[in-house]
């Protein structure tokens, strides 16, 4: 039961569209699969260590305003210098066989660093780590219940890496400039309302 809670809470996760949403869409647009789902793996891991750290108390730490003031600034940095190369780049449509391995570790960065340091994204994982300590009072059911919110959130990521591919047939490279466009004002949009909210 708590596995099945905790995995629809993570596929719940799909309504929210934050800045690694468009990320995610845009490097699998551009790249491929592989571009996707190595920023998937970002995302992912970086969801592990905030569940980690929230797990294990640091979430008063996280808390304070004057960390959290700079996880913010780190964080609206690095939307504002994504947001900033998506509008200037020249939009090209790659296959999945153009990455090597050191371009897969640079979307795995991209994913982990653009969640990893959005406080708002610790924020969620502060209340869902409290609410699952509340329920399940058993260790080994609350690492069920968090484990599956994790797979419930991966899942969801490689659903859009799956669907921005199927889409990617029809994307001629005007309108994947004119998306880049959008996506990049929209990355300096959150940049700037990140830096805002925690300042």
């Amino acid at each position: 039961m708590s596995f099945l809670e905790g995995f629809v809470i993570g596929l719940g996760m799909i309504i929210f569209i934050g800045p690694v949403f468009f990320l995610l869409l845009n490097s699998s647009f551009q790249w491929g699969a592989k571009a996707g789902v190595a920023v998937a793996l970002g995302i992912i891991v970086s969801d592990i260590v905030c569940v980690a750290l929230c797990y294990y108390g640091l979430s008063s730490f996280i808390n304070v305003e004057g960390n959290r003031f700079w996880i913010g600034i780190v964080g609206g940095l690095i939307l504002f210098i994504l947001g900033m190369n998506y509008l200037l780049k020249k939009a090209s449509i790659e296959t999945d066989t153009s990455l090597n391995i050191k371009g897969i570790q640079t979307f795995f960065i991209k994913g982990f660093s653009v969640n990893f340091f959005n406080p708002f994204v610790f924020a969620v994982w502060i209340s869902i780590v409290q609410y699952g300590k509340s329920k399940y009072y058993d260790q080994e059911l609350l690492l069920v219940f968090l484990t599956a919110v994790l797979s419930g959130i991966f899942t969801t990521d490689l659903f859009k890496v799956f669907l921005s591919k199927k889409l990617k047939k029809f994307i001629s490279l005007k309108r994947l400039t004119i998306f880049f466009r959008i996506a990049g004002i929209i990355l300096i949009l959150f940049s700037f309302r990140l830096v805002y909210l925690v300042w």
